[in-house]
């Protein structure tokens, strides 16, 4: 085998499943399922575009055991009903004709309407998905049987694996808390024998219906995060009791029902990659079945880790679904073809918060099968222009050019990049900078693509070229008010990121949107002291992405004692600093030495109407349509443009 990958690829028997590479697809929740919980076409196909790409196994996540569900629970696979069978054979059989197998995730839902918050009935602990304090032993009972029968018709359906989830304060990991479960009776905690029962015996009835035919993974926190909760030997404890009931053991860690732990379950940007794995190795020491890892763990990370014999496996999500082929890169020694992930957590926050179907920020494709497959094939090769080298004219361009047509690309630089070049400085920033870095070597080696660096598109030059389809990228102006434009001590966001102007060793920031908050973070960790302001309250600070990465950035921020001002709007600025009005009318100074600008962009809508009439099909993508530019919109709105061309 020519690859450095030698250790992840290798095949690994997991129970009676043999699994014919080590990386496994995590389960997560595409909301793709139909309203009354049965498989649809958009899942089949979100699979076929993950399996197709050489991961081992695809678990199928979000499969509720319960038997009765109110209509308001919707897009769930209802394993709890004997109509699911039918159409989850089906995917069954597409995944394994990738020759890969597929697992079902189970787990159990709360009935109760309303937030977490709404269900709290003790506020001195953490309100979770379903407390077993208040649980009868006859539902106790019940749930057992559901995830039992649950388990038996995932068998029928063609599944080859089972995860029980047990992590992110779900019922079973519930029972194991001393802070949650406040039972006394023998689902209680006065013993760790107690504490496992209910999980103990929710295994045996599983494997009661089950046998061997099936392998058992069970998802486990190594750490809650909550003071109070089970430590880590605790944990290894109650792993030891139930290891002779599963054949796989899935490390993770955070709660879902506390917001600022959420972001450790589905780790953004700012974070380190592999944050499980020491406590991974800690537990693998200490049984004697496999054990598999999730938390931002990169391909690298997870073959250095399987031959240090830390972990035998690792499961990823978020990494495969920017780049399904990333195993088949691996195993044909190309990995510099893997488009990176970014962590931004877009898909999180489509299913999670909007009750969406999935999507990704840089695999514009993916959640949107269906609706590319109609699509024809061009039936000719057309002359397209590409105005713009940034992220939405390199989408557009290699999309086009995969597509047959030849395309020509323009940049009035001498680089490719655009505003990534300057959202991807930061340390904390590496995942753009190899999103970014990949982007352009993709781009320059793409067939039928020419690019002109240095080349200014004018009407008239394109009218000259005569192109079929002409792709406007051109980006988007900063917004910088009037009334500062000659003030010295005041610089846009942009050109401090990028190194072009210097700062004071105290700055004000005005604007604390997502590129806002993450200026500060940086000026910060370069030893400036920093006041964030806006007119917004400070519990919006943060906001223009994912409510995951909102939450980390703005906690980030709190730990460099950064001062949050809201509701403040900025006047005028002077020698002093900046001078702003509060919501009663009141002015206030801001005392600083340099003001920075971070109040987002405006679309160059004049110069794109400047090329009207130039080719017969005109588009603008990116930030130069839209009031608020972000890298999802600049990929999405390029890859449609580039693909539609016929």
């Amino acid at each position: 085998m020519q690859t450095k990958y030698r250790n992840v690829l290798q095949p690994i028997q997991i129970g009676p499943m043999k699994l014919k590479n080590r990386v496994s697809f995590t389960p997560v929740w595409p909301s793709f399922a139909t309203a009354d919980g049965h498989v649809n076409r958009e899942l089949m196909e979100w699979t076929r575009h993950l399996v197709k790409g050489g991961c081992a196994c695809i678990n199928i996540g979000c499969g509720t055991v319960n038997r009765f569900l109110p209509k308001e629970v919707a897009h769930l696979l209802r394993m709890g009903d004997e109509s699911v069978v039918n159409e989850l054979s089906m995917l069954c059989d597409l995944v394994h004709m990738y020759n890969c197998k597929i697992g079902m995730e189970l787990f159990a839902i709360n009935l109760e309407a309303g937030s977490f918050e709404d269900r709290d009935k003790d506020a001195t602990k953490p309100t979770v998905e379903i407390d077993p304090t208040y649980l009868s032993k006859e539902q106790i009972q019940e749930f057992i049987e559901d995830f039992a029968n649950a388990a038996e018709r995932a068998m029928r359906s063609g599944v080859d694996s089972l995860v029980i989830h047990g992590a992110h304060g779900q019922l079973p990991g519930c029972f194991l808390s001393k802070l949650i479960n406040e039972r006394t009776d023998e689902y209680g905690t006065d013993s760790m024998e107690d504490r496992a029962r209910f999980t103990n015996e929710l295994l045996q009835a599983i494997r009661d219906k089950v046998g061997n035919r099936l392998a058992i993974e069970y998802r486990i926190n190594a750490n809650d995060m909550i003071p109070g909760s089970p430590d880590l030997d605790e944990v290894i404890e109650f792993a030891k009791i139930i290891e002779d009931k599963i054949d796989l053991l899935h490390v993770s860690r955070g709660m879902h029902s506390i917001q600022s732990l959420a972001p450790y379950i589905n780790q953004p940007i700012y974070f380190d990659h592999g944050i499980n794995l020491e406590d991974a190795a800690k537990i693998k020491k200490a049984v004697n079945i496999p054990v598999t890892v999730v938390g931002s763990v990169t391909l690298d990370q997870a073959d250095q880790a399987i031959g240090e014999g830390k972990i035998d496996m690792v499961s990823m999500a978020r990494g495969l679904m920017a780049d399904p082929q990333m195993v088949n890169n691996a195993r044909r020694d190309c990995s510099e073809k893997t488009r990176p992930c970014i962590r931004c957590n877009n898909c999180i926050q489509k299913t999670h918060y909007l009750l969406a179907p999935i999507r990704c920020t840089v695999n514009a494709e993916l959640g949107m099968e269906t609706l590319y497959s109609n699509i024809p094939t061009p039936a000719l090769s057309k002359k397209v222009a590409v105005i713009g080298g940034g992220p939405g004219g390199m989408e557009a361009a290699r999309t086009a050019a995969s597509r047959g047509h030849q395309v020509v690309l323009f940049e009035r630089t001498d680089e490719l990049g655009g505003v990534l070049k300057m959202a991807s400085i930061p340390d904390f920033k590496a995942d753009m900078k190899a999103y970014l870095d990949w982007a352009v070597q993709e781009t320059l080696n793409t067939p039928n693509l020419e690019i002109r660096m240095n080349t200014t598109a004018t009407p008239a030059l394109i009218k000259e070229g005569q192109f079929d389809t002409v792709i406007l990228a051109l980006g988007a102006t900063p917004i910088i008010p009037d009334f500062v434009k000659d003030s010295p001590n005041t610089v846009w966001v942009g050109d401090v990121e990028t190194g072009s102007v210097e700062t004071g060793s105290h700055v004000v920031i005005v604007g604390a949107g997502l590129t806002g908050c993450e200026a500060a973070l940086a000026q910060s960790r370069a030893g400036k002291k920093v006041t964030l302001v806006d007119m917004i309250s400070e519990d919006n600070f943060g906001n223009g992405g994912a409510k995951f990465n909102q939450i980390a950035i703005t906690d980030l921020l709190k730990q460099e004692d950064i001062q949050f001002r809201g509701g403040l709007r900025l006047e005028s600025v002077n020698q002093e600093g900046a001078i702003f009005t509060t919501a009663d009318g009141k002015q206030e100074i801001l005392a600083c030495d340099t003001v920075i600008l971070s109040l987002g962009v405006r679309a160059n809508a004049e110069y794109v109407d400047e090329f009207d009439g130039c080719a017969y099909d005109i588009v603008a993508v990116g930030d130069c349509n839209t009031k608020q530019g972000t890298l999802y919109h600049a990929v999405h709105s390029a890859h449609e443009a580039g693909y539609i061309i016929s």
